[in-house]
């Protein structure tokens, strides 16, 4: 009977919270790296359309990309939610929300913003 009551004593005083955390971490790339590549993948077409296709193989224009979340931690979940923007010389292009949980990429409000470049 000590046993059991030494044992529930434990399980009462043991935080025991993160062991039962909604999802694990995973050692593969982090869920920004994930966003920017779901965009890639999914939206390959949309992209090619951004880029100026006369100038694409010579071109010395800078492109990037970036991810964050739209909201910080709270009431809501924002572990899988991102907006992923793509610059050409520093004027976003193209931009997406991206929801990495379920694979999938849809674009901002005017997302193609072709003649800034």
């Amino acid at each position: 009977m000590k046993t059991h009551g030494l044992l529930l004593l434990l399980l009462l005083a043991f935080p025991y919270g993160p062991l039962i955390a909604a999802e694990p971490a995973s050692p593969g790339a982090s869920l920004h790296a994930q966003a920017i590549g779901l965009v890639m993948r999914t939206r390959a077409d949309e992209i090619r359309r951004l880029d100026n296709a006369q100038r694409w193989w010579h071109d010395t224009q800078d492109r990037s990309w970036s991810a964050k979340r739209p909201v910080g931690p709270g009431v809501v979940d924002s572990t899988h939610y991102f907006e992923v923007n793509y610059a050409i010389d520093g004027k976003i292009v193209g931009s997406w929300s991206v929801n990495t949980r379920t694979e999938c990429a849809d674009p901002s409000n005017a997302s193609i913003r072709r003649g800034q470049l």
